[in-house]
C-alpha cells in the first residue's frame, strides 16, 4: 500500500511540475527563414542561431536579439542595427562596413578579424570585447564605452573615438592615424607602441595608460591628462601640448 501510495505522488506531482526546456537556441525560426531570404525584420529574435556565413546586407534588424548567434564571415554591409543586442556573438570575420550599430550592444563579442569600416557606432558598448585584428577605419564610435575590451592589432584610422569611454581597454600595436579621442577616458588603457600620429585628444584623460614606445607625432593633447601614464620612449614630436597635465607620468626617453 505504501508504494502504491508513493508511486501515485510521483506521477501526480509529474503532471503538475512544467517541464524545463532549454533556452539555449530561443529563436523564432520564422525571424531567421525571414532575414536568411533577405528580407527586412526589425525586432527579430534571432538569439542562438545559427548565422555563418549568411548575408544580412542592407536589411533592417532594428532592435533585433542576436544574443549568443553564430555570425561568423556573415556580411552585414549597411545593415541597421541600431538598438540590436549582440551579446556574446560570434562575429569572426564578419563584415559591418558602413553598418549602423548605434545604441548597439556588443559585450563579450568574440570579433577577430571583422570588418567594421564607416560603420555607425555611437553610444554603443563593446566592453570585454575581442576585436583583435579588426578593423575600424572611419568608423564612428563617440559616446560608447569598450571598457576592458581586446582592440590589439586593430587599425582605427581617422575613427572617431571622441567622449567615450575606454578604461583597461587593449589597444597595443594598433593604428589610430588621426584618429578622434578628444574627451575621451582611456584610464589604464594598453596603448603601447600604437601608430597615433595626427591624434585628436583634446582634454583626454590617459591617467595611468600605458604608452611606451608609442608614436604620438603632430598631434593635438590640449588639455589631455596623464598623470602617472607611461611614456617611455614616445614619440610626441610636434605635437600640441597646451595645458596639458604631466602629474607623475614617467616620460624617460620621450621625444618632444
Amino acid at each position: 500500500m505504501i508504494i502504491k501510495t508513493f508511486s501515485l505522488i510521483v506521477f501526480l506531482s509529474l503532471l503538475i511540475t512544467p517541464l524545463s526546456i532549454p533556452a539555449a537556441c530561443a529563436y523564432n525560426a520564422g525571424d531567421v527563414a525571414a532575414v536568411t531570404s533577405g528580407n527586412n525584420c526589425p525586432g527579430a529574435d534571432l538569439s542562438g542561431a545559427d548565422l555563418i556565413g549568411a548575408d544580412l546586407t542592407g536589411l533592417d534588424l532594428t532592435g533585433a536579439n542576436l544574443q549568443g548567434a553564430n555570425l561568423t564571415g556573415a556580411r552585414l554591409e549597411r545593415a541597421i542595427l541600431n538598438k540590436a543586442d549582440l551579446q556574446n556573438t560570434k562575429l569572426k570575420r564578419a563584415v559591418f562596413s558602413e553598418a549602423q550599430l548605434a545604441d548597439a550592444c556588443l559585450r563579450n563579442v568574440e570579433a577577430p578579424h571583422a570588418y567594421f569600416g564607416h560603420a555607425v557606432m555611437t553610444n554603443t558598448d563593446l566592453s570585454n570585447g575581442n576585436f583583435f585584428r579588426s578593423d575600424f577605419r572611419a568608423a564612428n564610435l563617440a559616446e560608447s564605452t569598450a571598457y576592458s575590451a581586446n582592440f590589439q592589432e586593430v587599425t582605427f584610422d581617422k575613427a572617431d573615438l571622441s567622449k567615450g569611454d575606454f578604461s583597461f581597454a587593449n589597444f597595443s600595436y594598433s593604428w589610430l592615424f588621426q584618429a578622434d579621442l578628444s574627451d575621451s577616458l582611456f584610464a589604464g588603457a594598453n596603448l603601447y607602441e600604437i601608430n597615433g600620429n595626427g591624434l585628436k585628444a583634446q582634454r583626454t584623460n590617459f591617467t595611468s595608460a600605458k604608452l611606451g614606445n608609442a608614436r604620438l607625432a603632430e598631434s593635438d593633447f590640449s588639455e589631455a591628462v596623464f598623470e602617472k601614464a607611461m611614456l617611455d620612449k614616445a614619440n610626441l614630436k610636434g605635437s600640441i601640448l597646451n595645458n596639458t597635465v604631466w602629474g607623475t607620468a614617467f616620460k624617460e626617453k620621450a621625444m618632444f
